[in-house]
């Protein structure tokens, strides 16, 4: 008895998942980085050189970008540039009776503007934010490194939120393409 309840739920299960396999086929699904040819949108993207942006912070969230455009490094001949401004501001929670914060909250700001290398002209310009935080603890070594922690997660979040937003630019350009 028990095995043929356990058969009937396998069955069941398996023919779930061939229900949603044909659900997500017909609807038009496609992942974006599938596809690494040169008119795929993962073959657009690894063309665009990230600029240098300023102090360590950004150079840190330039790296994070070229991760994420072109795993392969820096295009040879570039299509596009991306300008990225960045700006990032702490704000002091969780204030002690004697005046001491005992959290801080990290605010990631940025900018950026993708612009085509032949025209110079701007092709799509957004904005990304992100917010982290972490404890101040009686430990200055465990609040550096809680901070050092924390700057990095908003700057991979900001980095995964560009990366993102420029393919889902890229594939809306590729699906008005294919309309005309």
């Amino acid at each position: 008895m028990g095995e043929t309840i356990l058969g009937i739920a396998r069955s069941f299960a398996a023919g779930i998942v061939v229900v949603l396999a044909f659900g997500v086929s017909g609807c038009g699904f496609r992942p974006l980085y599938a596809d690494r040819s040169a008119g795929s949108v993962a073959g657009v993207v690894a063309t665009i050189r990230v600029a240098p942006i300023r102090d360590r912070k950004g150079q840190v969230l330039r790296n994070e970008l070229i991760d994420r455009l072109n795993p392969s490094g820096e295009p040879a001949d570039p299509r596009y540039s991306l300008e990225v401004r960045l700006a990032v501001a702490k704000h002091e929670l969780g204030i002690r009776k004697d005046e001491t914060a005992t959290r801080t909250t990290m605010r990631f700001r940025s900018t950026f503007r993708l612009r085509d290398t032949d025209s110079g002209a701007i092709v799509y310009a957004s904005r990304a934010a992100a917010i982290t935080s972490y404890n101040i603890v009686d430990s200055e070594y465990a609040t550096i490194a809680s901070e050092r922690a924390a700057r990095r997660r908003g700057l991979i979040l900001v980095a995964d939120s560009i990366a993102m937003r420029l393919a889902a630019y890229f594939n809306r350009l590729r699906s008005l393409r294919r309309q005309n």
